[in-house]
């Protein structure tokens, strides 16, 4: 009768022990955050800057606290995971990565109507892009991408962009003439050069320092906070605030990632996505205002020259011919997205 009591009560000692390891094991495994791997192909912030990369660390960060640390968030900042192209969208599709930042319309060959935003003077100023953005926009293209294996969180402005140049300030139709621009490949921005009668020279953006230091090409585009995160206006002398196209990011999900998240987190995700884009545009504004002032401090020959709207009026007429040419593949309800939030 002692041994049977002794038996019982080491194999209740052993089951109370066993089932204890696999309670904190349990609790372990619950406790585990979920990892979030983002792709970015912008700089570092800080160091930069730039309202981009600001904003996308301030999102990891919040991320991590608004979750309680139920998110861990890894950005991989200048694209050290992927660089921008179709082996990052495959990674995020295939849930390797679970975010990523897609600039400008690298995707044009999947969803063709994110062109829209490339087209030269299409957006009066920034709110009016925040207007479509936020709006309208998102809510026409957020199909689109999800038709091709994308959740499409928002869309957040890079900025306007604007030219440098070692040659001089490309302000009238005549200052382009003979001048060779660098551009991303991109029909629509090789169209608008030639339209203006420049040059368009497709060369890879982490190729572009280079290219304009030994003056294979003239100048570049960009918005302000790249050109100086990136250190072009080492390179020439003139910069023409000319804010004639937008360069953008799509901010994007894997579908399944998201899907899987419980209720809970996917509020923190998407309030916390909200708090972010904010963050942005508040900042977006100030840093092109205070950047002139900063590359003058890094670069003390600089010039700068800020177009009159006569000036841009004119730049306008000229490249009218590329939205004409390639407005027919984009369905009229993105046009008229774009005038209903134009503040006449």
């Amino acid at each position: 009768m002692v041994r049977k009591k002794v038996g019982l009560l080491s194999l209740l000692v052993t089951l109370m022990f066993v089932g204890g390891i696999l309670l904190l094991h349990s609790n372990a495994l619950a406790e585990k955050p979920i990892l979030i791997k983002f792709n970015y192909a912008g700089p570092k912030s800080p160091p930069s800057m730039h309202p981009l990369s600001q904003a996308i660390g301030y999102l990891g960060k919040k991320l991590e606290e608004n979750s309680k640390g139920r998110f861990k968030v890894e950005v991989y900042w200048g694209a050290s995971l992927y660089k921008d192209d179709p082996t990052q969208y495959a990674a995020l599709r295939s849930n390797v990565i679970q975010m990523a930042e897609v600039s400008g319309g690298r995707l044009g060959g999947e969803i063709p109507e994110t062109f829209l935003m490339e087209f030269p003077f299409i957006f009066s100023d920034m709110n009016h892009v925040y207007r479509f953005m936020d709006g309208p926009g998102k809510d026409l293209f957020a199909p689109l991408y999800l038709k091709k294996g994308y959740k499409l969180m928002g869309l957040w402005p890079y900025g306007f962009q604007n030219f440098v140049c070692s040659k001089g300030f490309l302000a009238e139709p005549k200052d382009f003439v003979g001048v060779k621009l660098r551009i991303r490949p991109s029909k629509i921005v090789a169209s608008q050069m030639e339209a203006l009668g420049a040059s368009a020279q497709p060369i890879p953006y982490m190729e572009t320092y280079n290219a304009l230091q030994l003056k294979t090409v003239d100048g570049a585009e960009c918005p302000l906070a790249v050109i100086q995160a990136v250190k072009w206006h080492e390179t020439g002398d003139f910069i023409t605030i000319s804010r004639h196209s937008l360069l953008f990011a799509a901010i994007i999900v894997n579908p399944k990632f998201y899907d899987g998240l419980p209720q809970d987190l996917k509020k923190v995700f998407d309030d916390t996505f909200a708090e972010a884009t904010k963050f942005e545009h508040e900042i977006q504004e100030s840093v092109e205002y205070k950047m002139p002032w900063i590359m003058m401090s890094e670069r003390p020959v600089l010039q700068f020259k800020w177009l009159t709207e006569k000036e841009r009026a004119a730049l306008k007429e000229k490249t009218k011919p590329v939205q004409e040419k390639f407005g027919e593949k984009i369905p009229k309800a993105f046009f008229e997205a774009i005038e209903v939030t134009r503040t006449k």
